[in-house]
This record gives C-alpha cells, structure tokens and sequence, in this order.
C-alpha cells in the first residue's frame, strides 16, 4: 500500500495483480511524508536498489530504521540471504501491505477526500491461477528461487485453495471501496499496466516509470483457463468472482 500526500494518491494493493511491481516503482517517486508499507524481505531488497524504500508505517516510526538499516546492509553486502532480514512486526504496523481503503482512512485519520484511489485488476481465471501457483510455490520464490510450480499440479492445488477458502484472498474489490460502500477507484488494467500507469502518473504531473517485474512466475494470462481447470472448478471460479467479472468487464467462460 501507498499513501502518497506528494503526488495525492493512495494506491491500494490487491493480490495477485502484479501490486508489488507497482509497489516498487511508486515508491521510487515518494516523498519523506510519504506512507509506504514494508513487502517481501526479496522485493524489499529489490526495492532499495531501485531508489526506493518503506517508510511512514509503523506506530513507532522509530521502529522502522533498524530495518531499513538492515535492507540497506544486506544490499552493500551484495548478500542476497533474504532469511537473514528482520520481519516487521504485524501489531506494531499502522499501516500494512494488502490493507484495504477503509483501514487506511481509519488509521490515517486525515481527511484524505482529495485523493485519487489507485488499483490494478486482472481477469479472475489468471488471479485464481496465479494465486494457486503461488501457494505451490512460495517458499522457493522467498529463498531465491523461481515462483513456477508445475502446471500439472494447478488442478490439484485449484482444489485446494477453492476448498480451504484462502483463493478468496484474491477477491479484490471490497478492499477498494470507500466506507459508505462506494467503488470509484482508478483500475488500471494488468494487460495494460505499463501504460495505464505512467498515463495516470502524468496526468498526476509525476514522471514515469520503468516497472520492475517482481514475483515472476507462471504467466497466468497466456493460459487458457479450459485447458488447465475442469468444469467444476471454472464453474465454482465464476460464482466466487461473479461480482468482479462484472465489476471489472471480464468475461466469463461456459463450464
């Protein structure tokens, strides 16, 4: 997430949708008022080498220096031992990385009616897929490695996060709605994001930007849903995410 009083925008992260890419190449244009909350200890290294750095998000901003400090140590090192980096701890953050719009109103306390809400979105098939490769694969991307798990295993994994409720994290759209209920976020699309977003930061007068591709992993969107997925579970894709097909203007696939 990033609130931006520079540039007067509060990016709100969703998942699945390349936000920590965007996260990345945002945070190399704010300002030292600026809120920008602390991502993966890999990204976060990524990050500082690319000009830019969590700041503003914690309780305590006294709290945050030792962790830059160590970001910043582990990049001079040119050590690229992620595990080593001290996590953030979760009840000492004001602000946080997927928080929703409502949270960051609530926390920021400052009348932030002015802003221009910034979000990205992508079809609900490539999120669904996107995110079970992610829970395949996870714990290689964090130590260093590649972020792909074996496309046969999707299927597999598909019922998993359908069945343990976790693909639901993925569902986006209440996380960009103001508290009345209201849905007049900026949504850049993924297809187009390069684009769309130095479009928006023009238009802001803030310069482009070159995006990073963080978290690289099974390309979701060159698949075709019918190809990896039964028809139960394009079926059960279409009910979660009914509201976001519509919302968004994807279209959604016949079982």
């Amino acid at each position: 997430m990033i609130l931006s009083h520079r540039w007067r925008f509060i990016f709100i992260k969703g998942r699945k949708i390349a936000g920590t890419s965007v996260e990345m190449a945002l945070a190399t244009l704010c300002g030292p008022q600026d809120v920008v909350t602390p991502i993966a200890a890999r990204d976060e290294v990524d990050r500082f080498r690319a000009g830019g750095q969590c700041r503003n998000y914690a309780w305590n901003p006294e709290e945050e220096e030792p962790y830059r400090a160590a970001v910043a140590q582990l990049v001079a090192s040119a050590d690229d031992r992620y595990q080593t980096l001290p996590v953030p701890l979760v009840n000492h953050l004001r602000y946080y990385n997927h928080m929703s719009l409502r949270e960051v109103l609530a926390r920021s306390g400052e009348d932030l009616r002015g802003y221009e809400v910034l979000c990205v979105e992508r079809s609900p098939y490539s999120k669904a897929l996107s995110w079970a490769n992610m829970q395949a694969s996870y714990a290689d991307y964090a130590a260093g490695g590649a972020m792909q798990a074996d496309p046969a295993l999707l299927e597999r994994w598909m019922d998993r996060v359908i069945a343990d409720g976790t693909l639901l994290r993925a569902r986006n759209i209440d996380h960009y709605r103001w508290p009345d209920g209201r849905l007049t976020a900026r949504v850049l699309r993924y297809a187009a994001l390069d684009s769309e977003l130095n479009a928006f930061l023009v238009e802001r007068g803030a310069p482009a930007v070159a995006l990073p591709h963080a978290k690289k992993g099974l390309m979701s969107d060159t698949l075709d849903p019918r190809e990896v997925l039964r028809p139960d579970q394009i079926a059960r894709l279409n009910e979660l995410f009914r509201e976001e097909f519509e919302t968004f203007g994807y279209k959604m696939i016949e079982p």
